[in-house]
């Protein structure tokens, strides 16, 4: 079964938001605040409340923290994190989180990452919120992360630097690769704590919408003000395969009809590698009645972002389309049988009826018939029977039968 988390940014994201919803999902509040414990700091006072937001229910997660006149550089956050008792995952996740918006700021305002020194992102409640994001994550432990297009906003805001236009230059730096959108509503919507937190932990950028999932559960974190439209971020989770053995997957196919057919099978090489479930090439006829062949490739959601990468950097298609398909699958299983001493592996299928299916490896079966010197098909029929063989004794002992 794949975990699967989508995050909605119809309202943009800030840490505090992203934290809130976490809460809202079901992060319990006394696990957080006991992990925040760890950090070498003396906590501020933190509220936690439910509130509204044009008729949504979400939780507020808001940090008093005085003002400070001291500047932290990435370094000394990165021994504050490191020097905590918190656990290795959110360590690494806080870090990563850190380290991309040292980079952008870096990027942004054409100095070295060493030479950076934080403001708004370098204060305490940023580091609480970016802390609380890493324990919040390693407490959800997702498979998949997907976000939704992300409004960004418009406008100008005033920072330590003075008037910056809005999307703040560090969070088009963060978000590179993403879907995003302005909106039609001024204001910031969209914080670089909020970008950050989106590099850090999304690891499909391909899927944009909802994906074909079985919905669990949500939450709603709230922004600070109240706005034109619900000033929320929702966390959706679900997972990809049922109890009854079907799995949700993707279909990714092209068209090519101008490539050289020696690359077709390196790229389904690269395909498997990639985590592709299956792939397969099917002739086909395209307009102006050229000769084609149609790619099509069976992958989880999770790895359709490697497998589309492939396609794009590997053929000479220039577009790729994708959509969701469902399949069916038996339980599996695998047995090794011995052929004068070759080992031959059997793959195993059970289905709900009690028929069983056998199927022998092919390079195992190769491999025995050229070391033994007798037809791959005798090889083939005999693993086969020696493995029905050892799947029925292995049904009558485990049906208490002599």
């Amino acid at each position: 079964m794949t975990k699967v988390v989508y995050f909605d940014c119809n309202a943009g994201i800030s840490g505090n938001m992203f934290v809130g919803a976490m809460l809202d999902l079901g992060l319990p509040q006394e696990v957080l605040m006991a992990e925040l414990k760890k950090l070498p700091i003396s906590l501020p006072p933190i509220d936690i409340v439910r509130t509204n937001r044009k008729g949504l229910s979400a939780v507020y997660f808001d940090v008093h923290a005085p003002h400070e006149h001291h500047h932290r550089h990435l370094s000394e956050i990165l021994n504050m994190i490191q020097g905590s008792q918190l656990s290795e995952t959110v360590k690494r996740s806080a870090e990563a989180c850190f380290q991309h918006l040292a980079e952008a700021e870096a990027k942004v305002h054409g100095v070295s990452v060493e030479d950076i020194h934080f403001h708004e992102v370098g204060a305490i409640d940023a580091i609480i919120d970016i802390v609380s994001a890493a324990i919040a994550m390693e407490w959800l432990n997702p498979d998949m992360v997907a976000v939704s297009p992300i409004r960004l906003g418009y406008g100008t805001i005033q920072c330590a630097h003075g008037k910056i236009p809005l999307p703040a230059p560090a969070v088009v730096e963060l978000l590179k690769g993403f879907q995003t959108f302005g909106g039609e509503l001024e204001g910031e919507w969209t914080t670089p704590t909020g970008a950050a937190i989106i590099k850090t932990f999304v690891n499909n950028t391909s899927l944009c919408s909802l994906p074909l999932m079985t919905v669990e559960n949500n939450g709603f974190g709230a922004g600070t003000t109240d706005r034109a439209i619900p000033n929320v971020f929702r966390v959706i989770v679900g997972s990809t395969e049922s109890e009854t053995g079907k799995e949700q997957m993707m279909m990714v196919e092209t068209h090519i009809d101008d490539m050289n057919p020696e690359i077709y099978g390196y790229i389904g090489e690269r395909l498997l590698e990639a985590g592709a479930k299956d792939f397969y090439y099917t002739p086909i006829y395209m307009k102006k009645n050229r000769p084609g062949i149609l790619i099509s490739v069976l992958v989880e959601m999770q790895n359709v972002a490697a497998i589309e990468g492939i396609l794009l950097e590997e053929t000479t298609t220039l577009g790729i389309r994708r959509y969701p398909v469902e399949r069916s699958i038996l339980k599996r299983g695998e047995i090794i049988t011995y052929i004068q001493g070759c080992p031959v592996r059997v793959k195993t299928a059970y289905c709900d009826s009690g028929y069983v299916k056998y199927a022998p490896e092919y390079e195992d079966c190769r491999k025995a018939a050229i070391q033994l010197q007798r037809p791959l098909r005798e090889i083939y029929d005999l693993a086969h029977i020696l493995a029905k063989k050892t799947g029925q004794n292995e049904r009558k002992d485990s049906d208490g039968m002599e």
